[in-house]
């Protein structure tokens, strides 16, 4: 086999390799997060980690010790989550979140194992 053909092969080889890897990488990135509205149209298997972004109803935030639990809505729908996580100083009721865990479909309640809050568009500091 001449060099030339080895080399051909060698790069066939890494080519393919890269290839895979970014396929593989790829495969559970395609959706970000679903709403509320996909969750509960069952796109979800029990037990599986998964992100749901929407937002804190008004009125829906409780706490009770360590837990915190609100209502996250797409404007068609809402889910009841509950978390231990620590909140973000940014979470209120009105404010965009993504929260991440697992839904207990017996309970049909999201078990969020944390929460992001969207930023505010605008900065403004505190007056003091």
């Amino acid at each position: 086999m001449s060099p030339r053909t080895r080399f051909g092969i060698a790069a066939a080889v890494v080519v393919v390799a890269v290839l895979g890897l970014i396929g593989f990488s790829l495969a559970g990135a395609t959706d970000y997060y679903r709403t509320p509205a996909q969750l509960l149209a069952g796109s979800y298997q029990a037990n599986e980690s998964i992100r749901v972004a929407g937002i804190v109803v008004k009125g829906s935030v409780t706490h009770e010790g360590a837990t915190t639990n609100f209502s996250v809505t797409d404007n068609h729908v809402s889910i009841p989550v509950t978390t231990q996580a620590v909140l973000p100083d940014t979470f209120a009721a009105g404010v965009t979140v993504v929260v991440e865990g697992a839904m207990n479909a017996q309970k049909n309640l999201f078990v969020a194992s944390g929460v992001l809050a969207k930023c505010p568009s605008k900065f403004s500091a505190k007056v003091t």
